[in-house]
């Protein structure tokens, strides 16, 4: 490096000598080092160096004041500042190497950056933006005074910005979609009239499976570009509104991805997963998140952990059995499979040493070969899972502490983990995938009658079935409970099947019970999650029950409970992490009616218990 020394004017202009910041002078002293600095070793006469730092405005000791800032320049850059500043026809040049200075350093990379994307290189060309976007330290030319300065502000900002945008184009172009999304909000927060990351915003959106906030990006962009500069979006942007909302947007192909080299199976790979579903109905865009947590996962070769929740009965077991045997051939070492029975109505949740050791005995290791500790066995089970591809389910844990010892630890695998808690330590901790199961949509409930009543018995009786589906609460567990029944039924009518489900003595969850198997109770599935309540959150739930279906304000449940709506609030946000409520504003919360039902039973029950009214 020339010198030893550095310059630097993305941010404040600063010099640095032998590796130490040495003063690059008042604010007019570094406008007439930015005047030489970025005029690339041309001379620069008194007069235009005057007119960079005053303009029309000079003083006339002006050109006396230039001379002083430049002999103290010199004295700043040392035994060699006499022939870096050179006096050259009545004005002056600074002689430096390209790479003495940061706004190069920096244009270099993005020139490679270009290249790399040229010849489809995604990820180099992103790292090279993300590095050469990691050299600015504020606003270019922070401070310095005068026309010059402020011209090449404007110049230096369009630069970064325009490497902004470049950079989360090849993420969005890579598939990392919910990242970009992120950054594309904040940068548009700051330039809300940039049209192109207004596209990529809507791109990444739709990506990230959330087609209605891309739409509402586009509005809010067109609306502003209308009222402040009386102009509609460009031709591009309005390409890409009509592309998600005519739902044929093809997204971007994911081209710096490395293909999978081929991999034999393990002739012992272990295959440990349950039974496959014939069709799962209306999780598509939770299938394309996983997809893509796989395909990022393999593209930075890092471990991909999902988390998947949501109300008992919502189906996350089903849900992650389906998907892990759709994705069994991404991970020819096998699959793993363990119920950590975190909710168990009886039974404790398992230990994971105790499930550390099935793995290990299933992947080979001897009993007596066998650590004592789950920490040293899961030491010995990343370890065996180093070099190999395998997909663990971890169904119905209780919290984080029970799975971290059963995680994947080298690139390659990935973990899918049910739970009816939110796992907030596994998503901040492990940077987990978190998804969350909703009920189903009435056109997915409608579908999922229809594949298993067949779809002619359906479409006779479409009003009996939005009945039914009503009853059901649109959860999958409640609706196969009742379509097993009517299966059993051909002869009967749907309507009547509603009608039974109506009648007053099964207005409860009799009508959703099941002797033969508990997992296909409704009550008995609601249970599970009542009990892991403590007794605090529990009563309160109870309370619920006398608030109005299906929206209630924290607000009315304070009154009911005779509590600080503070108070109340904290409790709330454990039934929201329970998956028994939802909130859907400021204030404001929604729940299932079957989970409303299930509440309304407790209440009672507590009320015939003289020794326990409300826990409170």
């Amino acid at each position: 490096m020339y010198m030893g020394v550095q310059f630097s004017v993305l941010g404040p202009v600063r010099l640095h000598r032998q590796g130490s910041e040495a003063g690059a002078g008042q604010p007019r002293q570094c406008a007439v080092l930015t005047s030489l600095l970025l005029r690339a070793g041309r001379p620069v006469s008194l007069s235009k160096l005057v007119e960079d730092v005053w303009g029309d405005e000079a003083p006339p000791s002006a050109i006396g004041s230039v001379r002083t800032y430049i002999y103290r320049l010199r004295q700043a850059l040392g035994e060699h500042g006499e022939s870096s500043v050179h006096l050259v026809d009545g004005g002056y040049r600074l002689r430096i190497p390209a790479d003495a200075l940061d706004l190069n350093r920096f244009k270099e990379k993005a020139a490679r950056a270009r290249e790399a994307r040229g010849t489809g290189d995604l990820a180099t060309a992103a790292s090279l933006l993300t590095e050469g976007l990691d050299m600015w330290k504020g606003v270019a030319l922070a401070g310095v005074p005068g026309p010059f300065a402020d011209q090449q502000r404007r110049v230096l900002g369009e630069l970064r910005l325009a490497c902004a945008e470049e950079q989360l184009a090849c993420e969005v172009e890579r598939g990392r979609y919910a990242e970009a999304a992120a950054e594309l909000s904040a940068l548009l927060v700051e330039h809300p009239l940039r049209e192109r990351v207004c596209g990529l915003l809507m791109t990444a959106l739709y990506g990230a499976g959330r087609q209605s906030e891309a739409l509402t990006i586009y509005h809010t962009t067109s609306h502003l570009l209308r009222q402040r500069l009386g102009v509609s979006p460009s031709k591009e942007l309005q390409h890409v509104h009509e592309r998600i909302l005519s739902g044929r947007f093809e997204l971007p192909q994911h081209t710096d991805r490395p293909k999978r080299a081929p991999r034999t199976p393990s002739p012992h790979a272990p295959a440990q997963l349950p039974a496959a579903l014939p069709s799962l109905v209306g999780r598509e865009t939770e299938e394309e998140q996983v997809e893509r947590l796989v395909a990022d996962a393999e593209a930075s070769s890092s471990v991909a952990i999902c988390t998947i929740g949501g109300l008992a009965g919502v189906g996350k077991t089903a849900f992650a059995t389906t998907v892990a045997h759709r994705l069994a051939d991404r991970f020819p070492d096998g699959q793993l499979f363990a119920d950590l029975q975190g909710a168990g109505p009886e039974t404790e949740p398992r230990n994971p040493a105790g499930v550390l050791a099935d793995f290990l005995q299933t992947l080979g290791v001897r009993p007596e070969d066998m650590p004592e500790t789950a920490h040293a066995r899961g030491l010995m089970f990343r370890g065996l899972l180093a070099d190999r591809r395998v997909l663990i389910v971890l169904d119905n844990a209780s919290n984080t502490d029970q799975v971290k010892h059963l995680l994947p630890g080298g690139p390659g695998s990935m973990a899918l983990i049910t739970s009816r808690m939110q796992l907030h330590a596994l998503v901040a901790a492990y940077q987990a995938l978190p998804l969350t199961l909703l009920p189903l949509s009435q056109a997915d409930a409608r579908s999922l009658l229809a594949r298993r009543l067949g779809a002619s018995r359906t479409a006779a009786e479409p009003e009996a079935v939005d009945r039914i589906i009503r009853l059901a609460g649109h959860l999958p567990l409640a609706l196969a409970n009742i379509a097993a029944r009517a299966a059993y039924r051909p002869q009967l009518r749907l309507e009547s099947l509603a009608d039974e489900y109506e009648a007053p003595e099964h207005r409860t969850l009799d009508a959703f019970a099941s002797e033969e198997d508990q997992a296909l109770d409704v009550r008995a599935s609601l249970t599970r999650s009542y009990r892991l309540l403590d007794t605090e959150t529990a009563a309160l739930f109870r309370d619920l029950s006398a608030c109005p279906f299906p929206l209630f304000a924290a607000a009315q449940v304070a009154d009911l409970a005779g509590r600080p709506e503070k108070r109340v609030r904290k409790v709330l946000s454990r039934l929201i992490r329970a998956h028994l409520v939802s909130e859907v504003g400021p204030g404001r919360y929604s729940w299932n009616r079957l989970v409303a039902a299930y509440a309304a039973e407790q209440a009672r029950a507590g009320l015939l218990d003289q020794g326990e009214l409300t826990g409170w």
